[in-house]
């Protein structure tokens, strides 16, 4: 809101509302609508009626509101800064906008993304659900992306070394909530696959790692004689 409070929509759905301009009256669909029980009035957004198809046209005694024919659907009429719409709305509100489906994904996110063939069993045993009607086709994105099969990975790929260094594997770890003595708040591990032997250096920045992967460059290389082919 204008100062900066929150309120609650507890529901969204679509509203079927009667419009009088030129003094005829008309009834449409205004879909989308949010109810929020705090609100004391009805808002309707200039924006949201523009990506509908609508066009607003304004002056200094109201506006109109045209549908994609160019037929005025409605007239507001200016009170000081506000632009009052001649739009009635049934008394049952709360009930319409409460979107059945909007019921049914909430009680499917809530259980552990459930089926909904099994969330409508579960809705005739218990009490409290109230789901009039729970959609068998429904589309859940996070339950698209957990089924989702990933592509093996190739098997005749070299998953482990035969010499020294032919393999290092590298991971970098932080950012710690404690800082270490000497400032560290990350650290990379470097590992040679075939013997399995660590190294850690401790990090103040991420910054830092490629530094340290050349002081562990230079040290396993002079040590053994052989240099790092995978990493």
């Amino acid at each position: 809101m204008g100062d900066d409070t929150v309120l609650e929509a507890i529901g969204k759905g679509n509203i079927k509302a009667t419009m009088q301009a030129e003094g005829k009256m008309s009834h449409t669909t205004i879909t989308q609508v949010l109810h929020v029980p705090k609100m004391k009035i009805n808002l309707i957004s200039v924006s949201k009626l523009i990506s509908e198809g609508f066009k607003m046209e304004f002056d200094k005694d109201g506006s109109k509101v045209n549908n994609a024919q160019g037929v005025v659907v409605a007239e507001a009429r200016r009170d000081k800064n506000f632009y009052l719409l001649n739009v009635k709305v049934p008394k049952d509100t709360t009930h319409i906008a409460n979107s059945l489906d909007e019921g049914a994904m909430l009680w499917h996110e809530r259980l552990g993304h459930l089926n909904m063939a099994r969330l409508k069993d579960l809705d005739a045993m218990v009490n409290g659900m109230n789901l009039k009607e729970v959609p068998l086709h429904h589309v859940c994105e996070a339950c698209i992306e957990g089924k989702h099969q990933r592509t093996s990975f190739l098997k005749d790929e070299m998953t482990r070394a035969s010499k020294l260094l032919e393999l290092v594997h590298s991971n970098v770890c932080g950012p710690m909530k404690t800082t270490s003595r000497g400032g560290a708040r990350y650290f990379v591990t470097f590992i040679n696959d075939i013997l399995r032997k660590i190294h850690v250096y401790l990090l103040r920045a991420k910054g830092e790692v490629f530094d340290k992967f050349k002081e562990y460059k230079a040290l396993v290389e002079n040590q053994t004689g052989m240099k790092i082919k995978t990493f």
